[in-house]
């Protein structure tokens, strides 16, 4: 700036009051303004005026508040600013980057000279005004999912089914392959949202074929789970406006850099569309922001674990329709197609959640949802078990086989699974907290996959199966609200039963199932009798203490 510029915009030594003239310009080695060289224009003689607040000081002062070596290269020779950088947008602590400001006054820092800077800072505000809106209403929803009693549900759907009047369905064959080609459709879309609230509606005729009084009343019944479905879905659609900035941003610079290629070709690099890409994310100046797929990960979960309880409720609900005398398998056949497709949607969103929290590099994400996608898996093969049991199927050796080696295997699957995802998890977080992994994998999955074995045993010994869910089995937990372990045990084939009190068997009795010995004497149970390892997980997993009695632990 030449002498005789206003002022006001840039303050010059020459001009300055001689108050002015004092007021230290350079933090760095102390110097005032009176101090500075007016014709020098290296960092250290080169003033900026803030337009906030008017103070001033040097440029090499001002480069080192603001960081600029976390956002541009440097040249060793003359210390100028050269190439991009990505930011970096956390302290050496660990904490966010607050937006640069004034030493003297804490106004912000916002000379064009730092706009990448305090651009960045601002955005990454806006990136925790994002989380803290999306988290809010996913705890939200979290603790009005608690409060939901699927008793009472099952209890009502129970009752409504004895008094509902069944319509005789029926459609022609290109009705049924329309609706089976939309169902599919829906399954294979590759947008990174859940399926529609419209896809968990029985009465959407362009899905399925079922009786209006009987969808009717099942939406009534199941309508306070559908609304939180509907806000998990809201919460899944949030995109913060600095999101659609970037991403407009980036596409801009893409199609400039590919305009450049196609100009100059002899000069274009040997892939012009990944150059374009890579240098486009390096002009934007700011990484993707990615708080958003954080949150529409834990949407997603949100989204399944709601279907997941309404699969359950409604096979309840095809249970009680089809003890009807005037039921028919047709009817049976298309709530069944109902209830896989319910499940069949949680496979795909899971699957597409592992996406998102993949390209995110969440590797706890990406654990967790691993761990849901096993559990989709189990319930999905539970439910073809139960189809197959009720429609004697079963009583067929070659079928009875068939799904006999498919329980098989999905043991083994899960058994794989186990050890390869605890294996990765290590390798990526070699320091991450031992519980973690536990509370949150290793616990559950071992769950899963004593399901898997109880299924292939049920269906080998052609004993017959009455599946309690996990959602169940942690009601039950819930239920008895026990301090400490060791009250669960199993009779030597396999029943649950509870010792109250201490968890010490101080009598013997019979099994009302098996009609086995169960319990012990003197705190000693009996030798054929085990621990009900599945249970006891879950009671260390609702916060009860190891129990303080030997024979309890």
């Amino acid at each position: 700036m030449l002498c005789g510029e206003d002022c006001s915009i840039q303050v010059c030594p020459r001009c300055a009051s001689p108050e002015l003239r004092e007021k230290d310009v350079d933090m760095i080695i102390g110097r005032t303004l009176g101090e500075i060289a007016e014709n020098e224009e290296t960092l250290d003689e080169l003033l900026i005026t803030l337009p906030k607040c008017g103070h001033v000081f040097t440029v090499e002062t001002l480069d080192g508040i603001c960081g600029m070596g976390d956002y541009y290269t440097q040249s060793e020779t003359d210390g100028t600013w050269r190439d991009l950088k990505s930011p970096v947008t956390q302290t050496t602590t660990g904490e966010r980057k607050k937006p640069p400001v004034c030493p003297t006054c804490r106004a912000a820092i916002t000379s064009p000279r730092y706009g990448r800077v305090y651009k960045s800072a601002d955005l990454e505000i806006l990136e925790r005004n994002v989380i803290s809106r999306m988290s809010g209403q996913l705890e939200a929803i979290s603790s009005m999912m608690g409060k939901i009693s699927k008793t009472s549900i099952e209890s009502a759907l129970t009752t409504k089914a004895t008094t509902i009047v069944l319509e005789t369905i029926s459609a022609a064959g290109s009705v049924r392959k329309t609706c089976a080609a939309a169902r599919k459709s829906l399954l294979g879309d590759k947008q990174e949202r859940p399926l529609s609230v419209d896809a968990l509606n029985p009465q959407n005729g362009g899905l399925f074929i079922i009786s209006p009084p009987v969808a009717a009343t099942w939406n009534k019944a199941v309508k306070p789970l559908v609304s939180l479905y509907e806000r998990a879905m809201k919460v899944a659609g949030m995109r913060s406006a600095h999101v659609k900035a970037w991403e407009a941003a980036w596409s801009c610079l893409v199609e400039h850099e590919m305009e450049r290629a196609l100009e100059d070709p002899a000069r274009a690099p040997r892939n012009p569309n990944q150059y374009a890409m890579q240098m486009a994310r390096m002009k934007v100046g700011q990484p993707q922001p990615r708080a958003d797929k954080r949150f529409l990960v834990e949407a997603f979960w949100t989204t399944i674990q709601v279907r997941l309880i309404l699969s359950d409720l409604a096979y309840t609900w095809l249970k009680a329709v089809n003890d009807k005398s005037n039921s028919t398998p047709n009817q049976s056949q298309m709530w069944a197609t109902f209830i896989l497709f319910v499940l069949d949607g949680c496979q795909r969103d899971a699957h597409m959640a592992l996406k998102i929290a993949t390209a995110s590099e969440t590797r706890r994400q990406m654990t967790k949802t691993r761990l849901l996608v096993m559990r989709i898996e189990l319930e999905r093969f539970r439910f073809n078990f139960r189809m197959a049991e009720e429609s004697c199927n079963l009583r067929i050796p070659e079928q009875r086989q068939s799904m006999a080696d498919k329980a098989h295997e999905g043991a083994d699957t899960v058994r794989r699974n186990i050890r390869l995802i605890v294996a990765e998890h290590r390798q990526i977080l070699p320091n991450d907290s031992q519980n973690w992994i536990v509370d949150n994998f290793t616990e559950t999955a071992n769950l899963i996959l004593q399901e898997w074995e109880k299924l292939e045993n049920s269906v080998r010994s052609a004993t017959f199966y009455e599946a309690v869910s996990l959602d169940e089995k942690m009601n039950i937990v819930k239920a008895l609200n026990f301090g400490y372990g060791g009250h669960f045990y199993n009779c030597p084939n396999g029943h649950t039963f509870v010792i109250t009190e201490c968890g010490g068997a101080m009598q013997r009795a019979r099994c009302p199932e098996c009609n086995e010995v169960i319990g012990g004497d003197n705190h000693t149970l009996d030798s054929r009798n085990t621990r009900a390892t599945d249970f006891e997980d879950l009671v260390r997993q609702a916060g009860a203490h190891q129990s303080p009695f030997n024979w309890g632990r």
